[in-house]
């Protein structure tokens, strides 16, 4: 979820902005003169975000990830049984 913040009351809850941001996956927009400026988010969806774009920048990955989903599509997968000789 994202939510807009004026500039002062960002700062005036900053510590709590953080601590929601890291628990609670929260976004935090903050605007200046009247245009966004800033988001505040907890570092895990940060790196998520990061790898994720990093992904979908590599062509052989998104190749690869086309494929992957023709096949599962087509019905051709495995269990994870299968894959990893155990149940989930």
């Amino acid at each position: 979820m994202t939510r807009t913040l004026s500039l002062k009351d960002a700062r005036n809850q900053f510590s709590d902005i953080i601590d929601r941001a890291g628990q609670l996956s929260e976004r935090v927009l903050v605007p200046k003169n009247g245009r966004p400026e800033a988001v505040v988010m907890g570092v895990a969806e940060y790196e998520s975000w990061v790898e994720t774009l990093e992904l979908l920048s590599n062509p052989k990955a998104i190749k690869s990830l086309k494929q992957g989903l023709k096949e599962a599509k087509a019905g051709k997968f495995n269990s994870f049984k299968a894959t990893f000789g155990k149940e989930q």
